[in-house]
């Protein structure tokens, strides 16, 4: 008789690696493990050293920490409060039609390929909000995929792959770019304290990646992803390729359309500045628009989840008064809830999801292993190509452990910045070659924040009713998307540098 595999639920999974991270810091702390990197004193613009040491979480301090921190670890941890809102707008939407009509619609004149394209797309695009593309984008890719026939779980890797791996890339300035521009500026003062680093230096590099990239998530989809899930069984009141859209249907989404129309008109004259009663949503302190727009007191990018939840209601609700698909306020607030039943199934996974999190993010064991990597790479004599490569890997590797950009960049900028512009490459060079590494691995590592919101939704659609879908199951899927997206972003690298193209507005890769 064959012995049955194995399948640990992924929070167990997480316990056991919460588990082991403690286990580490004691190891870590007794062998006195350390590593220091350069932060630049602002005042003077000299480098200086801040060391990094393992926290032991097994002492009477650290136990003190973990007993203590559990509930604020779950409430505070991000994808949880965002998730439920996000769902708020995908079950009115999904419960009154209009998505499934709109869907509908869209697959009657797009080639499927294509969809798989914009949806890749699309996630690059939504990865400047964060938030927004993981708990809204991702089951709208589902329900999008089950309306073409298909397997939901592939429009959910999709759009995942494409919020994670194309983080770096996008058509417009955004926070990212920002974030990068603050620490650059402070560590190019090390070696040229007249520099001045431009904001669009990245624009055309970030431009070709985002279509690239987004053709080459529509493949790996299409070629992998999609023939490795197979045929989905469709529930009855799971909505399929048949059926038609009705006139009234059609009317419907008309009306909808035109009125979330002018609703995002509205939304524009918020996040503008200088006319009468606008910039309601932008935070005018700042001097740059893109900090207006995307910087932390921004109130269109701290209730971006918050705005766009709403719009998918306000669109579903006139959807549905036009159709009748919402009789009352009843039919409403059960739209809701729909998704939000799911939720319940999480909860106990994004409570060992948190702890593990930030408890290894208290340990201390990433930024030494980041801290170690920006010694290995000051210790080498690195110039021209062989600069570049290494510190693709070196950051690519960090990212693992690291998700965060703005906490790698601050600890690996000021030694690296300095070193490409002794390597005569511009420090914006720098930071495309970071934004590229950086993208590469954050995906496929259950310390992002948000790969539990993954596993979340493959949960969702998972049709092995006595199974589960475990750690493995996820980052397996996100393998290929991992290897392809990596290669790519190697060779656009790659290609600026060869090629000597700028890589933005008055912006080379030399100096």
């Amino acid at each position: 008789m064959k012995k049955k595999k194995i399948r640990l639920h992924p929070a167990l999974v997480f316990l056991i690696l919460t588990l082991g991270v403690m286990i580490f810091s004691v190891i870590g702390n007794l062998l006195n493990l350390e590593a220091s990197y350069f932060v630049v004193n602002e005042s003077t613009g000299d480098l200086t050293t801040q060391v990094v040491t393992i926290n032991n979480l097994f002492n009477r301090t650290g136990l003190q920490y973990l007993i203590s921190s559990m509930l604020n670890n779950f409430i505070s941890f991000a994808p949880l409060g965002n998730l439920i809102i996000g769902l708020l707008g995908v079950g009115v939407g999904y419960k009154s039609g209009y998505l499934n009509s709109l869907f509908k619609v869209i697959g009657e004149k797009v080639p499927r390929r294509f969809i798989t394209f914009v949806i890749v797309l699309l996630g690059i695009i939504f990865s400047m909000f964060y938030e927004v593309g993981y708990v809204i984008l991702i089951p709208l890719a589902a329900i999008m995929f089950m309306n073409l026939g298909r397997h939901p779980s592939a429009g959910i890797c999709a759009a995942y792959s494409g919020i994670t791996f194309g983080y770096g890339a996008n058509f417009i300035i955004n926070r990212l770019d920002s974030i990068l521009l603050t620490y650059s500026n402070k560590a190019a003062m090390v070696l040229d304290s007249s520099y001045k680093i431009n904001i669009y230096g990245n624009i055309i590099f970030t431009i070709i990646s985002t279509v690239l990239l987004s053709y080459v998530g529509m493949m790996i989809t299409e070629r992998f992803i999609i023939p490795k899930l197979g045929k989905y069984t469709f529930d009855a009141e799971e909505p399929s390729q048949e059926g038609e859209v009705s006139k009234k249907e059609r009317k419907g989404l008309i009306i909808s359309l035109i009125a979330t129309f002018v609703v995002i008109l509205i939304l524009g004259y918020c996040i503008i500045k200088g006319l009468p009663f606008s910039g309601l949503l932008l935070d005018l302190k700042q001097g740059r628009y893109v900090d207006m727009l995307f910087g932390e007191g921004s109130y269109f990018y701290k209730g971006s989840v918050v705005i766009f939840s709403f719009l998918l209601i306000f669109s579903s609700l006139i959807y549905g008064i036009r159709t009748k698909s919402i009789d009352d306020n009843r039919d409403l607030v059960d739209g809701m809830s729909y998704y939000l039943k799911d939720v319940a199934s999480l909860l106990v996974l994004i409570f060992f999801a948190a702890q593990f999190v930030l408890i290894f993010k208290e340990t201390n064991i990433g930024l030494f292993i980041v801290a170690s990597l920006s010694e290995l790479l000051n210790g080498l004599e690195l110039s021209g190509l062989s600069l570049v490569i290494i510190t693709f890997l070196v950051v690519a590797v960090s990212s693992f452990f690291v998700p965060m950009a703005s906490t790698k960049w601050a600890m690996l900028s000021p030694t690296i910045v300095p070193m490409f512009m002794q390597a005569s490459m511009s420090p914006e060079f720098a930071g495309a070659v970071f934004r590229a590494a950086d993208s590469s691995m954050k995906g496929l590592t259950p310390l992002f924040s948000y790969f539990v919101i993954l596993i979340g939704f493959l949960h969702i659609y998972n049709k092995r009713k006595n199974d589960v879908i475990t750690i493995t199951d996820a980052m397996s899927l996100m393998v290929p998307y991992t290897i392809a997206f990596t290669i790519v972003w190697f060779i656009i690298m790659l290609a600026f540098y060869i090629i000597g193209i700028p890589i933005g507005i008055d912006t080379r890769v030399m100096l």
